[in-house]
């Protein structure tokens, strides 16, 4: 029953997926449900596999996804909750205060620190344990055991990392120790919960008429395509594989693939993937050339590896007012760095040969 149940939204979780450009942490979470399944059935060779899976592609998803399938097995087996489940989160971490590089880092990812959000992020912190508590009750009445003990499961699991995201927010000295990302947990717990109210929708409300899928879901498409649009404004709603990139900014890095030795390093704005219009298009898995560290996604990197933050910042810093940049600050980044080409959006700076451009950007090499 609670794989037939949980078929429908699965699927359509699946085409979320595949939308989202096939994120790694998304893919894991998709395979971690499997897990789960398999856990709820006893299957637990393939809960291993599908675990394995997962790890392989994202292991701090792989944290969460684990955490859980066990508190689920432990839950199913003693039909109790366990709250004692803090061995499940690994802490081999350092307490010393960080450094202030890797500090500069964390305050772009102020979602890992609950004392940050705002009110109405906070709804989506409790909101779903009044939904999951609904969802049990719902599910025992429905004699659906599976269920029922899934969500009592899930509201255990969230008060656990909950307890933990807020022990990482209050004191600097435990900062290092948010690269364990505890809100992340909440991956989990709206998966299940949105495949939960979908399996509810489809088996009780919706059923076969087919008015009520049309008038559910073509308002919910409609909805997600003009956010899309709104998002993502200067690119395809839909990017084939192997077809042309109609952003500026994507055919500026296809033709540097194409046209620039492979040793070739970059320098581009640090904030690039913020500049509207550029729609998050990652210079390195489009160009495949290698590139100064970024201000956004390259920090993501530095909060798992406390290492990398010195010469992360370093970085970053040596851009600062990039938009007002002229040659010889340029060439300051080549003999520093051996940055050979930048990606501009300026224009009007003599002395720089620029083979390529278009509406938005210019490629430019540095002699």
């Amino acid at each position: 029953m609670v794989a037939a149940l949980l078929t429908m939204p699965i699927a359509g979780t699946a085409l979320y997926f595949m939308d989202q450009y096939m994120n790694p942490r998304n893919v894991a979470a998709f395979a971690g449900m499997f897990a789960i399944v398999g856990v709820i059935e006893k299957k637990y060779i393939q809960a291993g596999l599908w675990l394995a899976f997962a790890g392989a592609v994202h292991p701090l998803m792989l944290v969460f996804i684990l955490s859980y399938c066990v508190l689920l097995a432990w839950m199913k087996s003693t039909e109790r909750p366990i709250v004692a489940m803090g061995g499940l989160v690994p802490l081999a971490f350092s307490f010393s205060k960080p450094s202030a590089a890797y500090h500069q880092a964390m305050q772009n990812h102020a979602f890992l620190y609950l004392l940050r959000w705002q009110w109405y992020e906070w709804l989506g912190l409790v909101g779903p344990i009044a939904i999951l508590w609904w969802f049990g009750r719902l599910a025992r009445a429905k004699k659906l055991h599976e269920i029922e003990v899934m969500c009592r499961a899930l509201i255990v699991y969230q008060l656990i990392f909950f307890t933990a995201a807020l022990v990482v927010s209050i004191p600097l000295r435990f900062e290092s120790l948010a690269r364990l990302q505890p809100t992340r947990s909440l991956y989990v717990v709206y998966m299940l919960m949105i495949l939960f109210a979908g399996g509810f929708l489809g088996e009780y409300v919706l059923k076969n008429r087919l008015w009520r899928w049309l008038a559910l879901f073509v308002p919910l498409a409609v909805g997600m395509f003009v956010a899309q649009r709104g998002l993502f404004a200067a690119s395809s709603h839909i990017e084939w594989p192997g077809a042309a990139p109609q952003n500026p900014w994507a055919q500026a890095f296809v033709w540097i693939r194409q046209n620039t030795p492979t040793t070739a390093m970059f320098a581009l704005d640090p904030n690039y993937m913020e500049i509207p219009g550029e729609d998050s298009h990652g210079f390195r898995a489009i160009a495949q050339r290698s590139m100064l560290a970024d201000a956004a996604k390259d920090s993501g990197a530095v909060i798992m590896f406390p290492s990398l933050a010195s010469e992360w910042l370093e970085q970053v810093q040596a851009r600062s007012n990039w938009n007002r940049f002229q040659l010889q600050d340029f060439h300051r980044l080549q003999e520093q760095y051996g940055v050979k080409w930048v990606v501009l959006q300026q224009t009007g700076i003599a002395g720089l040969d620029c083979p390529y451009q278009n509406p938005a950007v210019r490629v430019c090499r540095l002699n």
